[in-house]
């Protein structure tokens, strides 16, 4: 058997694995066996529709979504595909809301959300992201299926040369505006707040707008974060058991306090003003400062000695 070479492919967009994944789930049968076990979802499901770069509602938009149908339920597949670019606010927890929204509305009983990306860049995503994703479907673990096959020997190509792509490793662009802000704001919290011992920050790059603090404790489960766009500061409490822990939280919660759980967050929220990091930085002082209280409140109320003892009851 000839096996034909191939051009090297010195940088693959996601566009082009995002229509690779498409072709094969429409025309191989045993690619949707894969994605099927992957996914969790019964191997007599049948494909009842398939659509890229859905943006039907303003929670976001979904790379692949893949709808399935097994035995009269509907199940939707969303895949975010991912060969080096940086992860967006929220990216996976917005997949999560997207899902629910089309259970909501009737466009499938349960849905899956499914990374679809180097080994290397799932293993190295934060809890906070990890956590909303179902299973990672790797470009390895495609590569290894499409090998053995001489007619898929350019796919296996352009996957492997996505890998490579990867491995060469991303590098965040700096933006001035975000690092001078991001300076700014660490300078006011390490002068006035240093129990909330900010990190002097790095690289930061325009899509910067969520500002984590060091675990409080359990590890990295219990962390401060001020999202600065609009949703204001919250305490998130990576665990498995979300809502029962937003019970037991509730009537400890302080009168501006409210408590958001999710599949495997529950986020304690105090809203405050949104923050535009474009504008000179004195005259967002007084903003950043009342944010930062805000956080020192939330740092607080999750070292309540009963606050804490509900928090770790849940983590398990």
């Amino acid at each position: 058997m000839t096996y034909l070479t191939f051009d090297t492919i010195a940088r693959v967009d996601e566009i082009v694995t995002d229509v690779l994944a498409m072709d094969l789930l429409h025309s191989c049968r045993d690619f949707l066996a894969l994605v099927l076990a992957v996914a969790g979802e019964p191997s007599d499901a049948v494909p009842v529709a398939i659509r890229r770069s859905v943006a039907d509602t303003s929670l976001g938009e979904t790379d692949i979504e893949f709808v399935v149908d097994s035995r009269g339920t509907k199940c939707a597949i969303l895949i975010e595909n991912k060969v080096r670019a940086p992860l967006m606010d929220r990216q996976f927890a917005r997949y999560q809301m997207r899902g629910e929204a089309g259970i909501s509305n009737g466009q499938w009983d349960r849905f899956k959300v499914i990374l679809m990306s180097p080994r290397s860049y799932y293993d190295l995503l934060t809890e906070d992201h990890s956590s909303h994703i179902d299973a990672n479907l790797s470009y390895e673990r495609i590569v290894d299926f499409l090998a053995p096959s001489a007619q898929h020997a350019f796919k296996s190509h352009v996957f492997e040369s996505a890998i490579r792509d990867y491995r060469k490793g991303y590098v965040k662009s700096p933006d001035v505006a975000m690092m001078d802000f991001y300076r700014n704001y660490w300078e006011v919290a390490s002068a006035q707040f240093p129990q909330l011992r900010m990190l002097k920050p790095d690289v930061v790059g325009k899509d910067g707008s969520w500002i984590y603090f060091p675990p409080l404790y359990a590890g990295k489960s219990v962390r401060l974060i001020h999202k600065f766009k609009g949703i204001g500061c919250e305490l998130a409490i990576v665990t498995k058991k979300a809502e029962e822990l937003a019970e037991a939280l509730g009537p400890l919660l302080e009168p501006d306090m409210t408590i958001r759980p999710t599949r495997s967050t529950a986020f304690v929220n105090i809203k405050t003003a949104a923050i535009d990091h474009l504008i000179d930085f004195e005259q967002l002082r007084g903003e950043v400062v009342g944010s930062l209280v805000a956080l020192d409140r939330l740092r607080g109320f999750a070292l309540d000695e009963k606050v804490r003892k509900s928090i770790q009851a849940f983590m398990s």
